[in-house]
């Protein structure tokens, strides 16, 4: 979505998981916003890797990355 804004009162610094469930929230209620990020959205999640994560089976069986 490409929108002119003119003037703006709230800004979501930083687009990682809270960032992005923020912009969620105000664009569910309609509240104008800017979210600014210095790298991709969610880079994190992109190119993160957790040693310590542990779920129920191997991480390729449940959509986690190998």
């Amino acid at each position: 979505m490409t929108e002119q804004i003119t003037e703006i009162d709230t800004l979501v610094v930083g687009a990682g998981q809270a960032g992005v469930a923020m912009s969620e929230h105000l664009t569910h209620h309609g509240i104008p916003h800017l979210v600014l990020e210095k790298k991709r959205i969610a880079e994190a999640w992109r190119s993160g890797r957790w040693d310590s994560l542990v779920a129920n089976g191997r991480p390729g069986t449940i959509g986690f990355p190998a």
